[in-house]
């Protein structure tokens, strides 16, 4: 015959905190406080897009603002996506858009949003080689397709080819809340 236990007080405090954990981890999973992480944007995006693992992608990410460039292995066709990282109480970056530009394909597009900054994205028809703004200069390889992103208060920016020339008439842009 088994003897039945009777449970103590710690037990029942213990089996209570469990569900009062699980149960705000469910409510915050729900609200939408958890994003993506960092390293997980890539993967995210192809999945959500129902971009192939075969399309080459070029990305770029601060603490506010990431954007992923995806394009086929002739470069024939490409996609994009943003991500934001909200402000308040949340973790990670969430997609804020995703989609084909046609900018991209024939210039560089320029997506400003407003306070959290500006995303470049472009498949470098124009051999664009260096990107300047007054928080500085990056570099980018003028036959690879490319994307920077920049804080909100990045001053004017100025895109260069191979030769040192300015690049003038090809940045897109489009402003966003």
């Amino acid at each position: 015959m088994e003897v039945k236990r009777k449970r103590t007080g710690k037990e029942w405090l213990i089996a209570g905190a469990c569900v009062i954990i699980l149960l705000g981890t469910m409510i915050l999973w729900q609200a939408g406080v958890f994003g993506v992480t960092k390293s997980g944007l890539e993967k995210n995006a192809r999945e959500a897009m129902k971009v192939d693992n075969m399309w080459e992608n070029a990305q770029a990410v601060n603490e506010d603002l990431s954007a992923i460039l995806f394009y086929s292995p002739g470069r024939e066709n490409c996609t994009y996506a943003i991500y934001l990282n909200r402000d308040g109480f949340s973790f990670g970056y969430f997609l804020r858009e995703s989609g084909m530009g046609p900018y991209i394909e024939e210039g560089v597009q320029e997506i400003i949003y407003e306070d959290k900054g500006i995303a470049l994205l472009s498949m470098n028809v124009d051999g664009i080689s260096r990107i300047v703004s007054d928080n500085g200069t990056i570099q980018v390889n003028p036959e690879e397709p490319f994307v920077a992103v920049f804080p909100a208060d990045c001053g004017k920016i100025t895109l260069y080819d191979a030769d040192g020339n300015i690049v003038e008439g090809k940045l897109y842009d489009r402003y966003t809340g």
